[in-house]
């Protein structure tokens, strides 16, 4: 993970693209696989991406698995389909990694939750964390402030909706930047959490494959930090 300097530069950009983006760039998003019990994701989640599920959910209202891997996503997209597998009630299997808007609004939208062996979930942020950037932004950048903040303040509102509906802990995307957890340094790319902590944070069950470190290092040890919420009340509230 980058010091706070550079990821706040980010963030501030996924803000702008977040709304730019949407319409001028074209969505080449992953495409959605049936196999004999599951659908399957493998990349970008998109709009395009939601339509192909909502569709095949209606014609295979059976299949209740999904399987994916998404090392990024259309924030916007990927919380229309967590919405689509809480309704639905669906089980998921990460089969390699489910990161920013994959692990925000996917892993915490399923009934289930299924790790596999060497798969990472990972969090990076979210609105929170956009909506806190933007009010030094507007002093920063005069004349594009305004725009930012406006993005941010919608953003901010569905995500909020989105876990009041699902009935998750909206800070699950923020208590890695807490300066008492001691993630925000170079070393890490993102932060994960232990099957209690989920469990505390209102995910229902997470299964997690174990790895095997003589075999294969474990790469959430080495980019991603652990996050510990047994004095949740030290961190960010």
């Amino acid at each position: 993970m980058r010091q706070r300097s550079m990821i706040s530069k980010v963030s501030i950009l996924s803000v702008l693209l977040l709304s730019a983006c949407s319409s001028s760039t074209p969505d080449t998003g992953a495409s959605v696989q049936i196999f004999e019990n599951h659908f399957s994701i493998q990349g970008k989640v998109t709009n395009s991406t939601v339509e192909q599920l909502e569709n095949l959910v209606a014609d295979y209202p059976e299949v209740t698995e999904l399987h994916i891997s998404s090392e990024t996503s259309d924030p916007m997209a990927a919380m229309q389909l967590g919405y689509i597998l809480y309704r639905n009630a669906f089980d998921l299997r990460v089969t390699d990694i489910c990161k920013q808007g994959c692990a925000n609004y996917i892993f915490t939208a399923a009934k289930t939750r299924t790790v596999d062996e060497g798969a990472i979930v990972a969090w990076a942020g979210g609105a929170l964390e956009q909506s806190r950037l933007s009010e030094w932004t507007s002093t920063l950048f005069p004349g594009v402030g305004d725009f930012i903040a406006q993005n941010a303040n919608a953003y901010l509102r569905r995500e909020t909706r989105f876990f009041n509906r699902i009935n998750v802990d909206q800070y699950i995307t923020v208590y890695g930047f807490d300066k008492n957890i001691g993630c925000m340094t170079e070393q890490y790319q993102g932060f994960y959490y232990s099957e209690a902590d989920l469990l505390s944070m209102g995910l229902g069950p997470s299964t997690f494959a174990e790895t095997d470190t003589s075999r294969v290092p474990n790469p959430r040890t080495d980019r991603y930090c652990q996050v510990d919420l047994s004095n949740r009340l030290l961190l960010i509230n």
